[in-house]
């Protein structure tokens, strides 16, 4: 059974305060008290969850996204609203280009200060596979190849921007770019097999 309006609300309410939990336990720190406390309490939370299991109520695909791509997927862990381990990236179309502009946190940390490359790898697979889908040519990854220039650092503005390099037959290929103001970060190429029903 799929969520109602409200409940939709209040899960993603949960995934939310989640996320932030998950972000503090990055830094967390306290007297053995405050410590024992949490513990206690995320515990008791953990068993009242887990007795709740099994019963999902949000679609792992939507095909009615609204032009907002986290609706997409909405259990995705690279861009789900339902999932409090996405960054919360705001992603969007233009055209034929998708953009995606965000920040990154702590649970998202590689080396000190910075993005780990592997979640900015695979925020490019999900943003250049959305870029495919907007243009109509829904596909599944086959290789992609990304370049760091240089360092992506955390709690900082980032924009996303792909585009449609070119297809043939079924092949798509897909560019990416990831930039901090005029600085680029990373680029991106995808390719892609057009999707068969």
């Amino acid at each position: 059974m799929l969520a109602s309006d409200q409940q939709r609300q209040q899960l993603r309410d949960i995934c939310e305060q989640l996320s932030e939990a998950l972000e503090s336990s990055q830094t967390l720190g306290g007297s053995d008290e405050e410590l024992t406390q949490i513990q206690s309490t995320l515990l008791q939370l953990n068993q009242q969850m887990a007795a709740l299991r099994n019963r999902k109520m949000i679609e792992f695909y939507s095909p009615d996204y609204q032009g907002d791509f986290r609706k997409l997927l909405p259990c995705s862990p690279i861009t789900g609203y339902f999932n409090p381990i996405a960054p919360n990236l705001r992603i969007w179309q233009e055209n034929n280009n998708v953009y995606a502009e965000g920040s990154f946190g702590k649970i998202h940390e590689g080396p000190p200060n910075c993005v780990h490359g592997g979640i900015i790898s695979a925020v490019y697979d999900q943003v250049l596979a959305f870029t495919a889908i907007a243009n109509d040519l829904p596909g599944l990854t086959a290789s992609l190849t990304i370049k760091y220039r240089k360092p992506t650092p955390l709690l900082t503005p980032l924009r996303f921007t792909t585009w449609l390099e070119k297809q043939k037959d079924r092949q798509i290929v897909i560019h990416g770019e990831c930039h901090s103001g005029d600085t680029l970060l990373s680029e991106a190429e995808g390719l892609f097999i057009l999707y068969k029903k």
